[in-house]
């Protein structure tokens, strides 16, 4: 674990120079906007954690840190569980930053010293900062779909290659669609049973304790994506 911890600094060391700046400036802007207009909107600060993960690859093929990772005294699986690891970890430390604003933003309720209380713009922001549960799902359930599809594509960059990704991409978009008709197909013609998705929870305990199950389905993902790579490329020289 101590070998998995000192990769994921080094990843976030990498990213910083880089990434520093806009992600401030991001969180300024989203964070402003979310106290006066709405709690959700702090919720887009999730792509600004992309920022501190994308650079990464490019910066290790410009700096030759590949070369680097080859003479570090830490096996080849520590480096793959501790990137994948670190992409988790920066998505949840911005889903926390997102709570904390949006908590904020609730409590605050800057939205009543903007001007116009009774245009038609103004109801819909009253009705933002009226719904909790739904800003709520909105910050796990962005978390869990960026987070998710980017271990996705980190595991099928590393085991196919990067120059690959796009093939990836399209084949993956394919592959849904394709299962998608068929699903939906088979059970418009009752071959297999219809399913019905649960209702969401209505209240705030509700909804926190569905997104804590979000996020826990989230981290096992990241780490099977991880596992999966580290098992692939284990073999492989660095």
């Amino acid at each position: 674990m101590k070998d998995i911890l000192h990769i994921m600094r080094f990843d976030f060391l990498t990213a910083k120079p880089i990434a520093m700046k806009p992600v401030l400036f991001m969180l300024a802007m989203f964070g402003g906007l979310s106290l006066f207009i709405s709690p959700i909107i702090i919720t887009y600060t999730t792509f600004a954690a992309l920022v501190f993960v994308i650079p990464l690859q490019s910066a290790a093929d410009k700096s030759g840190f590949h070369k680097l990772y080859g003479i570090l005294p830490v096996e080849r699986k520590s480096i793959t569980r501790g990137r994948f690891l670190y992409l988790f970890s920066v998505h949840f430390l911005f889903q926390l930053i997102e709570f904390a604003v949006m908590g904020l933003s609730f409590a605050l309720g800057l939205n009543r010293l903007l001007p116009n209380q009774d245009s038609a713009a103004m109801q819909m922001v009253q009705e933002s900062f009226a719904d909790k549960p739904l800003a709520i799902k909105m910050g796990f359930g962005i978390f869990a779909f960026i987070c998710i599809l980017f271990s996705y594509m980190e595991m099928m960059g590393q085991i196919f290659g990067r120059e690959n990704e796009m093939k990836i991409i399209m084949l993956t978009l394919a592959v849904i669609t394709v299962i998608g008709f068929a699903f939906a197909f088979l059970s418009e013609h009752d071959i297999i049973p219809a399913v019905s998705l649960p209702e969401l929870p209505q209240t705030v305990g509700g909804t926190v304790l569905l997104g804590i199950a979000v996020d826990l389905v989230t981290l096992g993902l990241c780490l099977l994506f991880g596992e999966i790579t580290a098992k692939k490329l284990a073999g492989r020289e660095l």
